[in-house]
């Protein structure tokens, strides 16, 4: 083997197979650390040596028992150092089976544990391990603090063995995010630290995952060396060669040499499991044959990649950004299910498969938004008081980054943000995983829900192509339609073409229409409910602008989509419910907070800190909003929060109140956070800081609302993901608890926006049980009728509702 193996190879990094330190520190019961010939000595000395027994045999479920019960004999001892290390073991335990949720709560228990014990040592062995699960999960950028700071306690540590893992889970979360040249160094000095110091499995498992990455950036010449030289060294050692096979097939596969391909990917399946998960072998494979129009051999795949995946859903922890990162890769099984499905039952005419594409394609949106919708064993009950106070904290810190944009402050504020993720991490650890059983497959219980008028249009892009299932109570139907790449060219362009009222919208809209629709039978269309599920690039697409039918002789307008049906998107079929109630709740109405210190309705110091910099233009004409929006809903059924009253406490403390609506007239400006969301401005507190609710604020209070309203410009913004469909504060009040949100795409005239909301509410209240999407669709067909000019519909496309209701 050749000795500088980081300088021979290109230096790429795989999550799926980053290096833990499970398990790698022993001890025995003559120990000085511990009191010599006690019999809880000497069990705990026989727990822990069961535990790396059973590890090392495979059985990560026992080892992490016997690691857990070393924890707790040391933890009576008060043996701090000793409990970290046995805490880190299980959660290293937890790790090697894909149990996240244990593996993430055990992990943080032995960084405690270290930390108060001052033993650096066992902090950084736990800080890689902890590295090692955020890289599984998706979430590089958390891997990438942990890493950083367990490399800052190495360089004085006697222990060697522990830098170059650190240097790889390092090197591997930069590579992840496209930083490849950060990534070289740290990768050369793990490959050959690792080699120097004998430690042939962890050499052999990177140089696996080096040519995995290499693959993925296009360098198929490397990447083939390296798994070539990772072949040889385990077969020459007897290692697991499961991912080394897999990895060749799929360098074999970018070759053009399917043959070969195919003979790799069969003895990865046959091989013993390795350190990458069974579902991507499967997965892989299950791609690989449906590339090749082998479309039985591909659904077997992914149907026993799902059942993989089941297993791994149940332990997803429940800190957002953690389980959506990790959905968004586990998202490709649903997808390779709805092709291999959808396309057997257009070559067989057997709606089974289309049903069980439907059914997977289901399940799997549902998992995203389950574990936030609020539960009575809801985990923001369990939420200690330090998160409250840590949230205070980033609060500051996002304001701060907000008026003096830089790395150091979005450093900061990524660092406070993981701190939370992992809280609400450990307050979920209680509850238990899955989807409530049922006999009842997703399809029957959906059409259950719909009414008489109701279709739902559910749409999902695969690699190539996309569908749209069309069901009502009776029927359901899958059609292609053209892909993603497609469809979001189109929308881009009919979106700006809408905002900037250019002519041309009216075209670009039928051309639209007839690409997402024309394929679809008018008894599905007939309907006058439509129920969107949205995928990819749709979320941005203004619907209700969609031009249904060209301009006549006798109708020089053109008709529009809205004219037809009432449009409501959903996040899930599956978590569709009634709208309960007789719509006679509270309303609460926030509106024209005080948004700098020159308002003379600011009674806070006019000399202020660097947080509170951040000011903006008052919304004077809100206050007409608000007022017309409560005197459209009833007197005496509103409560109106204005002013120095509008800032982040007021409107929590009115939140707890309960009401049935809840009503945003403000500023949304853009977050430094991720996914692109926004952030509802709120009025400057005592002090002159800003008052900022964001998603992380909004998912830690549930709410009860039936309905919330945004209507401040781009409160609708935020990042697609696979699965998790749009980020931002549209999810984030669903996951809360509301049954719907209004929200706006771009800016509205305020005259428009105010007789618009005022005229929403009005049919809301008359017709409630017919719910929200009604009743915009009517504020908007009235408002065409009474200023036609409205009918070149930027107001049409402006407003986005997401509901379950």
């Amino acid at each position: 083997m050749r000795r500088n193996l980081g300088k021979a190879l290109a230096v790429f990094g795989s999550a799926l197979t980053a290096l833990s330190l499970t398990g790698s520190t022993q001890f025995s019961a003559n120990d000085p650390i511990r009191p010599a010939g006690t019999l809880i000595s000497a069990e705990i000395s026989r727990s822990n040596s069961s535990g790396h027994n059973n590890f090392k045999k495979g059985n990560y479920f026992q080892a992490r028992e016997d690691f857990l019960a070393t924890a707790s004999l040391a933890e009576r001892l008060n043996r701090k150092q000793i409990a970290a290390t046995a805490f880190s073991d299980a959660g290293g335990s937890a790790l090697a089976r894909q149990d996240f949720r244990d593996a993430l709560s055990d992990l943080l228990k032995a960084s405690e544990a270290a930390r108060q014990s001052r033993e650096f040592v066992a902090l950084a062995r736990t800080l890689n391990n902890l590295a090692s699960l955020y890289l599984q999960m998706s979430n590089p950028e958390a891997a990438i603090q942990v890493a950083r700071e367990g490399l800052s306690l190495t360089s004085g540590l006697p222990d060697r063995s522990i830098r170059p893992k650190l240097q790889f889970q390092l090197a591997s979360a930069l590579a992840k995010l496209h930083r490849f040249d950060e990534a070289r160094p740290f990768y050369r000095a793990a490959i050959d630290e690792l080699y120097e110091q004998g430690d042939i499995e962890s050499t052999a498992r990177a140089l696996s995952s080096l040519g995995g990455a290499a693959l993925d950036a296009g360098r198929v010449e490397e990447a083939d060396a390296a798994m070539t030289e990772a072949l040889r060294i385990t077969r020459v050692h007897r290692l697991a060669s499961a991912n080394v096979l897999r990895g060749l097939a799929r360098v074999k596969d970018r070759e053009g040499d399917t043959r070969a391909a195919s003979v790799f990917f069969d003895a990865a399946i046959a091989a013993p499991p390795g350190v990458t998960p069974r579902w991507i072998v499967y997965a892989d494979r299950g791609d690989f044959r449906l590339a090749r129009n082998d479309l039985r051999g591909a659904l077997a795949d992914f149907r026993a990649a799902s059942r993989y995946v089941s297993l791994m859903r149940a332990d997803i922890v429940p800190a957002d950004r953690d389980r959506t990162a990790l959905e968004s890769g586990l998202s490709r099984v649903a997808a390779g299910r709805v092709d291999a499905g959808n396309r057997l039952a257009q070559q067989t005419s057997d709606k089974a498969f289309l049903r069980e594409a439907f059914d997977a394609a289901e399940q799997d949106r549902l998992w995203s938004l389950r574990a936030l919708v609020p539960s009575p064993n809801d985990w923001r009950a369990r939420l200690p008081q330090n998160y409250w106070d840590l949230l205070a904290r980033y609060q500051a810190v996002e304001r701060i980054a907000l008026a003096q944009p830089s790395k150091e402050n979005s450093d900061r504020a990524a660092v406070f943000h993981l701190q939370l993720q992992q809280i609400e991490a450990t307050a979920g650890a209680a509850e238990s995983g899955g989807v409530p059983g049922t006999t009842v497959s997703p399809l029957d219980r959906v059409q259950t829900q719909l009414g008489p008028d109701a279709v739902l249009l559910s749409f999902h892009f695969a690699a190539h192509k996309g569908w749209v299932w069309a069901a009502d109570r009776d029927h359901v139907d899958a059609y292609e339609i053209p892909s993603s790449p497609i469809i979001l060219s189109a929308v881009a362009e009919f979106t700006e073409s809408l905002k900037h009222r250019d002519p041309v919208s009216v075209q670009l809209g039928r051309r639209l229409y007839i690409q997402l629709f024309a394929g679809i039978p008018a008894s599905y269309l007939a309907h006058k409910r439509w129920l969107l599920e949205l995928d990819g690039p749709l979320f941005d697409l203004p619907f209700a602008a969609l031009v249904i039918g060209d301009a006549t002789d006798r109708d020089p307008r053109p008709v529009y989509l809205v004219e037809r049906a009432a449009l409501q998107a959903i996040p899930s079929a599956l978590l569709l419910r009634r709208l309960a109630g007789a719509g006679k709740g509270e309303m609460v109405t926030i509106g024209d907070p005080v948004y700098n210190a020159a308002d003379n309705r600011y009674g806070g110091p006019r000399t202020i800190g660097v947080e509170a910099t951040m000011v903006l233009p008052r919304l004077v004409a809100t206050a007409g909003e608000i007022e017309a929006c409560s005197r459209a809903w009833g007197p005496g059924r509103t409560r109106t929060i204005s002013g120095a009253g509008a800032g982040l406490s007021g409107v929590e403390s009115a939140l707890l109140s309960s009401p049935s609506i809840i009503h945003f007239a403000t500023h949304v400006i853009a977050g430094p956070g991720e996914y692109s969301s926004g952030l509802i401005a709120l009025s400057l507190d005592s002090s002159g800081a800003m008052g900022l609710m964001g998603p992380t604020e909004i998912l830690a209070h549930p709410v009860t609302a039936s309905l919330v309203v945004l209507n401040g410009c781009y409160s609708a913004r935020g990042q697609t993901l696979p699965s998790a469909g749009l980020m931002g504060l549209t999810r984030a009040w669903i996951g809360a608890g509301a049954g719907a949100v209004l929200a706006t795409r771009w800016n509205i005239p305020d005259d428009a926006g105010q007789n618009l909301m005022a005229a929403f509410y009005r049919h809301l209240r008359s017709s409630w049980d017919r719910g929200p999407a009604f009743a915009l669709q009517q504020a908007q067909l009235e408002l065409m009728k009474k200023d036609p000019a409205l009918s070149r519909s930027d107001l049409l496309g402006a407003y986005f509702l997401l509901g379950r209701i």
